[in-house]
């Protein structure tokens, strides 16, 4: 019984009784494994309540170091099945709407035509939400843009245009290049996903002087795209959503053009594990043929 894992497992659960019960152990050994664990580190990790298990202010200092090396023995239990022939493991995930629908489905069906016995885990998220699921250890790589990277080990992958969105009436509909300071005359609502504030747009409006009216934040790609369908305003989405989308919409290329340079962002290469430094490298040969 690896007492890491089974200290993992309490805290997700919340409760002995159901770690026991997931682990396929009795509540007794659960206990005693704990126990030791503390005894080794001379230091109480988890207080009980009627409220349940939580961690002591020590086990919640040490925790993501238990968590840290719980995934080393992870990684060295995939070594050994590599070098024995069974390459196995898992890849953990983080990306935006736009790149797991439109590069992570062709990326994933190769690799594992190579590796057909690694698992994938995707979160999604904003590129903020993704930033700190990198930091967290949550996910071993994550597709961000670059003005989100800085700290960590990347790669550029490609740029992601941007597009100014809007109803097929609206006064700029018939024009595919649209300039910021006509969709801002021209419009009484931008919608803007508020992952980093939208920094790449503001910073371009901000770039001409131009405040828009930003009256609504959505967090959903596909809802910004239906709110735009409604008359609701317009907005600047992913070339990736617009382009394969099935809203009754326009879009223009704006000028100037906002661009987002996107890398594959992750800690460091020794913090992955084998199976997500085998798709790091995976990835980085397909970059030239992503959409």
């Amino acid at each position: 019984m690896n007492r890491f894992v089974v200290f993992q497992k309490i805290i997700e659960t919340g409760s002995f009784t159901k770690a026991a019960h997931e682990l396929g152990y009795t509540q007794s050994s659960i206990s005693q494994t704990v126990a030791g664990l503390e005894a080794e580190f001379n230091v109480q990790l988890l207080k009980r309540s009627r409220r349940g298990i939580s961690l002591t202010p020590a086990g919640d200092k040490l925790y993501p170091e238990f968590q840290r090396l719980l995934r080393q023995y992870t990684d060295a239990q995939h070594l050994a099945q590599q070098i024995t022939g069974l390459e196995t493991g898992t890849v953990r995930i983080g990306a935006s709407n736009s790149i797991s629908r439109y590069w992570l489905p062709g990326l994933i069906k190769g690799f594992e035509q190579q590796h057909p016995h690694v698992h994938f885990t995707l979160f999604q998220g904003d590129y903020d939400e993704i930033r700190a699921d990198v930091d967290s250890g949550k996910v071993d790589i994550g597709f961000l843009k670059h003005t989100r990277t800085k700290g960590l080990t990347t790669v550029p992958l490609k740029r992601e245009r941007l597009l100014a969105v809007m109803p097929t009436d609206h006064p700029l509909a018939g024009q595919s290049v649209v300039s910021l300071a006509a969709l801002k005359a021209q419009s009484n609502n931008l919608i803007l996903i508020p992952e980093g504030t939208h920094s790449d747009v503001r910073a371009a409006f901000a770039s001409l002087e131009i405040n828009p009216n930003i009256k609504d934040q959505i967090q959903d790609d596909y809802t910004v795209l239906a709110m735009v369908e409604a008359g609701l305003g317009v907005s600047l989405v992913s070339e990736l959503m617009v382009g394969n989308s099935d809203f009754h919409i326009h879009a223009a290329a704006t000028e100037p053009a906002i661009a987002q340079a996107i890398e594959i962002a992750y800690q460091n290469h020794a913090s992955l594990s084998v199976a997500s430094q085998h798709f790091l490298d995976y990835v980085v040969s397909q970059r030239d043929q992503l959409p």
